[in-house]
């Protein structure tokens, strides 16, 4: 079997463990959502190898796994969002009960379903015939990525919506994993890392200013969504000057340089 595909599949295993019999919950669905981005970066490094038919269920079955999640994972975030925001205890507290709420909806259905799916795609993988992911997979991978990532910065830098950033930050998500991956040099990752990151915390801005557009009327959500909304201004601008250093080349320059750097080349 191919050896990234072989580690692939035991963290696929690993995701089953760790969702199945959680020690901690709110960890659980923390790590099993980040690896199924993780397994989803890998397919797409491995989808010339594997066809795009497959590549497409495939990816389309994670991300359904993943939507399961989201619930719970999203109520998790508008609270500890809230307490940075230094959010009043009457918010908290309206936070809390929504959160029970999910994570209920989680424990009576979405976590066993989410279960069950994961084993079906590990089934699946293990009786694939991994020819790949081969060189020219992996490179043909690494440019569509980087290629995706550099048409959404330029949509985000002439049409900055909050859907246009969603899109930027999957590509930003995906190409840092699959440096990671394919063990590039950590002064070439952390950047993009980095901007993955502030990326996740402009989502749970979005986030919060959703739920508190919900309750404009009540002058705690009001005030809330003033510092969410200001948040959020910051850490775009940030963003967008890293994203104008990390997404300046060509997606083939990008590739040879990843691939010299890992020894592909």
């Amino acid at each position: 079997m191919n050896p990234l595909a072989e580690t692939e599949i035991a963290r696929l295993d690993h995701l089953i463990d760790v969702l199945g019999d959680p020690a901690d919950l709110d960890t659980a669905v923390h790590t099993t959502r980040k690896g199924i981005k993780r397994l989803r970066a890998f397919l797409r490094l491995a989808r010339r190898s594997i066809g795009t038919t497959t590549y497409r269920i495939e990816n389309g079955a994670l991300r359904d796994t993943a939507r399961l999640l989201a619930p719970a994972r999203d109520a998790y975030v508008l609270i500890e969002t809230a307490r940075d925001l230094d959010a009043p205890e009457r918010v908290l507290l309206e936070f809390d009960e929504e959160y029970a709420a999910a994570i209920a909806v989680l424990e009576s259905v979405s976590r066993l379903e989410a279960v069950h799916r994961l084993k079906a795609i590990a089934r699946r993988w293990n009786l694939l015939v991994w020819h790949g992911p081969d060189v020219k997979s992996i490179g043909s991978g690494i440019t569509r990525t980087y290629r995706r990532g550099l048409v959404d910065f330029e949509t985000v830098l002439t049409t900055p919506t909050s859907s246009a950033f969603h899109g930027w930050r999957r590509r930003v998500k995906y190409l840092r994993y699959q440096l990671e991956l394919l063990d590039a040099p950590g002064e070439f990752l952390a950047p993009y890392a980095d901007l993955g990151d502030d990326l996740g915390l402009e989502h749970d801005q979005t986030v919060m200013l959703a739920a508190c557009d919900v309750h404009a009327h009540d002058a705690a959500y009001a005030s809330l969504g003033r510092r969410s909304l200001e948040r959020r201004r910051q850490l775009r601008i940030r963003a967008l000057e890293h994203g104008a250093t990390l997404f300046d080349q060509e997606p083939e320059s990008f590739r040879r340089a990843v691939e010299e750097m890992v020894g592909l080349r």
